[in-house]
């Protein structure tokens, strides 16, 4: 994508005879000409990047979303099985915790998973109704004095960051029925990020008129620099994009396949147009109207250095991103991806054993815990294994006095 511009011609990989200009100095037009290159280069790159991700994520579904799919069933089997326990009245006080800690743990590795086949929600509903089905009478014997119900206000506030505002009435049904205590801090949740929405949508962000200003050092630029701003506004540039809509246009072709390809580029162009991308512009000008004029003085061309140069920098900025994404594509890879084809092949191989391995051991779990006792030493050993739950939700009032 070289541009070599003369006073009289131009010399590329494809003409650009819109870059034309009568007073532009060999060294503006060699400097123009190396930017026009990068640019080229690190498109390729990140082309190419993209293209190893895509081969790479078509290789990993090919060969492993079988056995991602099965750990996926072998955990809605065993989510289903803990579920058969919340009902059991014995289990109390922090394995009851730890209970509902261990489902929605399983629910949300499941839910996160991006293969997975299940219909998670059902098993969510299922949880909810097995915990609305528990007696509500189970507290209701105990003995609670108003200094409890204080204490316990106090600590709930203190994790909350600010005082609750429900009475001692209310205070004293969370404490006979948990499910109304968790349903309160629910709630609790849910309106703070109704909050947070609404201050979000109360910015005045401005027109898009507003984006193309720049009359102060503070304007805020949130997806263009100025110089692109700058050399989009002017009218050669409104006249180059009519001209490709013109060209580009897919109703007038008759043939399916061209049809469909015009079709791409316009969606290419109007991206262009919203990015108020000018080099995307030329990009599709230098293959679709090589001929278009396009008068240049030395204002606008060095508009244009500037642009291409910004340009770069984003190009640089898409790369690294695209490198370390958090993206199913760029996951699979950063984790697989190192090293050669051969070493690639031999960490799949390893994972889909690791996999199956996994479901082997869901399903053994369904069959070897049987009975309270036998899950109630299950959920000891995560008890002292791991004393970091979230106390926001996995608290349980009733058994602060027991």
């Amino acid at each position: 994508m070289g541009i070599t511009l003369n006073d009289s011609r131009i010399m590329t990989t494809a003409p650009l005879s819109f870059l034309t200009t009568t007073s532009s100095s060999p060294k503006q037009k060699n400097k123009l000409n190396q930017l026009w290159e990068e640019v080229g280069k690190k498109q390729r790159r990140i082309e190419r990047y993209q293209a190893k991700l895509d081969d790479f994520y078509h290789d990993f579904k090919a060969s492993t979303e079988k056995q991602e799919r099965a750990v996926c069933r072998a955990a809605e089997k065993w989510i289903h099985h803990l579920l058969t326990f919340v009902p059991r009245k014995t289990i109390k006080g922090p394995q009851r915790e730890a209970l509902y800690d261990w489902i929605q743990e399983e629910l949300s590795i499941l839910e996160s998973n991006p293969f997975n086949p299940v219909d998670s929600r059902v098993l969510r509903e299922a949880f909810n109704q097995a915990l609305l089905a528990l007696p509500s009478n189970q507290a209701e014997d105990i003995s609670i004095t108003e200094g409890q119900i204080e204490a316990f206000r106090e600590e709930i506030s203190m994790m909350l960051g600010y005082e609750l505002d429900v009475s001692d009435d209310e205070l004293m049904a969370m404490v006979k029925d948990p499910q109304k205590f968790h349903d309160y801090l629910q709630s609790v949740v849910a309106e703070e990020m109704e909050e947070e929405h609404v201050e979000e949508d109360g910015i005045e962000w401005g027109g898009e008129d507003s984006f193309s200003q720049a009359d102060d050092e503070n304007h805020f630029e949130p997806s263009h620099y100025q110089a692109s701003d700058a050399l989009y506004s002017d009218k050669q540039i409104t006249k180059l994009y009519r001209q490709l809509a013109k060209q580009l246009h897919p109703d007038k072709e008759t043939d399916e396949k061209k049809k469909s390809e015009k079709s791409a580029l316009m969606q290419q162009l109007s991206q262009a147009k919203k990015d108020k991308d000018v080099v995307a512009l030329f990009i599709l000008a230098q293959q679709h109207l090589p001929e278009h004029e396009m008068v240049m003085d030395e204002g606008m061309l060095e508009r244009l250095k500037m642009t291409l140069t910004e340009k770069i920098e984003q190009l640089n900025m898409d790369y690294q991103e695209l490198r370390h994404g958090g993206d199913i594509k760029s996951i699979l890879w950063q984790r697989f991806g190192g090293g050669n084809k051969a070493s690639r092949q031999k960490g799949l191989r390893e994972y889909r054993a690791h996999l199956q391995k996994e479901s082997q051991d869901l399903l053994a779990q369904c069959q070897e815990v049987k009975t309270v006792k036998q899950l109630q030493q299950r959920l000891k050993l995560r008890i002292e294994a791991s004393r970091f739950n979230n106390p926001f939700f996995q608290i349980d009032p009733s058994e602060l006095f027991s």
